[in-house]
């Protein structure tokens, strides 16, 4: 990997990361028994880290791709 290929990565992967997991947190809060209280904050908290982390590594490999390709 080149190193204009690290530093895009180092500039992208945070970004895409907390967006992706705010999202997930959100999702998870709405879909519980009792949105908003402290336990659905909790479960979010908790199970909102896969999705995210997997949807991360999709979306930059996708972008990569696309960057690669132009």
């Amino acid at each position: 990997m080149s190193p204009e290929d690290k530093d895009w990565l180092k500039e992208w992967l945070p970004k895409v990361g907390v967006v992706a997991y705010l999202l997930c947190i959100l999702a998870f809060i709405g879909s519980h028994v009792r949105p908003g209280s402290p336990d659905s904050l909790l479960f979010a908290l908790k199970m909102g880290v896969a999705p995210a982390l997997l949807g991360t590594l999709i979306v930059i490999a996708l972008m990569y791709l696309w960057r690669r390709r132009s």
